[in-house]
């Protein structure tokens, strides 16, 4: 089997690249390197490869490095009759590109053993990155040639009873013209030193995240004053811990405009969060990318805490939780501006609570007074599939009266609408998860101001309280900051 296998994805580059090589003749592969001469591959970069204590920023545009590569055979001696495809990779980050003679997509043409004047761009590194080169057998034909690339001739060509790609795993892609495996010689350069991420850079600025399944670090600043300018590490401030994780947000982010967006990151945990309460500073959080149900998460963190916040300390300092974002009409109708503050603190002002919720079946499928259960099939919840169930659940959310009786069932969510709208602008509120006595029949004021974390499931914006305080009814109290409320005290055992 053939690794790496990038060339799936570079079918379509394939053509393009190589109607410069059309009807120049490939180098001989030199099959006795191929059986087992060749040992290894030396990899020799040009260029600034930061340092361990001074490492080059974590980059989405790619900084650029210049390549040679020499095979060498068992004996350590060049491997002066070696031609052939290098495939190239770089972990952890990508390639941005390749460019020099004989390059066809991240595979280096080799001639005589050596390939020079290569240059690299690399991207998203961080930590300690390094490029991997490696003889996975590749070699890369002009697709619709005469005669065929061995891999799409419909032919068994090295006699193991299979027949070309993708069914054949000597095949990388359908324009190979070698079914063989290639020696597997491999080999890696000096290390790229680069900077660990940001939280935004982590969220990508975008709905999904560019290091999607990477495990990546963050490193954060753990005093209580604002770090200069060009640090690279960010007080991150817990601002809550559920029994399933924890949300953190990076107040010295300034990505948007001199605000604060896609700055915020849950943690899925499992549990509780040992040793960690909100306003704590994290010095180092780990994990691993995921998106789950729409949502950027980091899976299995590690964590450390470099503050652990107590009221009245002197050394700790206030609780520096920021205030939330105000979410308008306009911002909850428009997904990339919600986006930006995912997990993050948000508020909506004087919203109106429903008066048509209750649990009786909505009859012939249309919500009415106590009637607004649009599951109809009794399995729980409603199925977004166009059909009845869709239809009754999107008629409730075009009416401002109107809550879905079986979100608040099985989720505790009830929706509410935004005042001065024009058309209905609604979000829901995870209500009963800090409040089990608030019962939708029965609101105890017409309007509220909630506050909470922003969370994404599937298609739906969820705002979440920390607590009942973040609950304040129309004319029942002010409406007070996040780093005053909502603040569990730390057990003498964390002492």
């Amino acid at each position: 089997m053939k690794a790496p296998r990038i060339a799936r994805a570079l079918l379509g580059l394939v053509a393009a690249q190589l109607v410069s090589c059309v009807g120049e003749a490939l180098p001989e592969l030199g099959s006795g390197d191929r059986e087992g001469n060749v040992a290894w591959v030396r990899v020799t970069t040009a260029g600034d490869r930061g340092q361990r204590m001074a490492p080059l920023p974590y980059s989405l545009n790619g900084v650029p490095l210049s390549l040679r590569l020499d095979v060498f055979g068992r004996d350590n001696r060049p491997a002066a009759g070696f031609n052939g495809y290098i495939g190239l990779s770089v972990t952890p980050g990508i390639i941005l590109s390749v460019a020099g003679a004989g390059v066809v997509g991240n595979y280096v043409r080799v001639t005589n053993g050596v390939a020079e004047n290569i240059t690299i761009q690399i991207a998203r590194g961080y930590g300690e990155s390094r490029i991997w080169a490696e003889d996975s057998g590749y070699v890369p034909v002009e697709p619709l040639r005469e005669p065929r690339p061995a891999c799409s001739d419909g032919r068994d060509n090295d006699d193991d009873g299979l027949i070309d790609y993708p069914a054949d795993l000597g095949c990388a892609a359908a324009n190979d013209d070698n079914e063989r495996g290639g020696s597997f010689a491999a080999g890696t350069s000096e290390p790229i030193y680069f900077d660990t991420p940001f939280v935004s850079d982590v969220q990508g600025r975008a709905s999904q995240s560019p290091l999607l399944n990477e495990r990546v670090t963050i490193r954060g600043h753990i005093t209580p004053d604002a770090p200069p300018a060009d640090a690279r590490a960010h007080r991150l401030v817990v601002t809550q811990t559920d029994n399933s994780g924890f949300f953190i947000t990076d107040i010295d982010d300034r990505s948007c405009g001199g605000q604060p967006c896609y700055n915020s990151l849950y943690s899925f945990n499992f549990r509780s969060p040992d040793g960690m309460r909100p306003c704590d500073l994290l010095t180092v959080l780990t994990g691993s990318v995921a998106e789950f149900v729409s949502s950027t998460q980091l899976a299995q963190p590690g964590y450390q805490v470099g503050l652990a916040w107590r009221p009245n300390d002197p050394q700790a300092g206030a609780c520096l939780i920021p205030d939330p974002t105000e979410l308008t009409g306009a911002i909850l109708t428009d997904e990339v501006q919600l986006e930006r503050y995912e997990s993050g603190l948000v508020r909506v002002q004087n919203a109106t609570l429903p008066t048509m919720v209750g649990p009786l079946r909505a009859p012939n499928g249309i919500p009415a007074m106590g009637a607004t259960n649009c599951d109809f099939n009794n399995d729980g919840r409603v199925t977004f599939d166009g059909g009845a169930e869709q239809q009754c659940s999107d008629a409730c959310a075009a009416n401002p009266a109107c809550s879905e009786w079986s979100a608040w069932a099985r989720f505790g969510q009830v929706a509410v609408t935004l005042p001065g709208t024009g058309a209905p602008v609604r979000v829901a509120i995870n209500a009963k998860a800090v409040d089990p006595n608030f019962d939708p029949q029965r609101p105890v004021a017409a309007r509220a101001t909630f506050t909470g974390t922003l969370r994404q499931v599937g298609p739906n914006w969820v705002i979440q309280p920390r607590c009942g305080a973040e609950i304040v009814y129309e004319g029942m109290g002010p409406v007070r900051r996040p780093s005053e409320i909502c603040l569990s005290e730390r057990p003498l055992s964390e002492d």
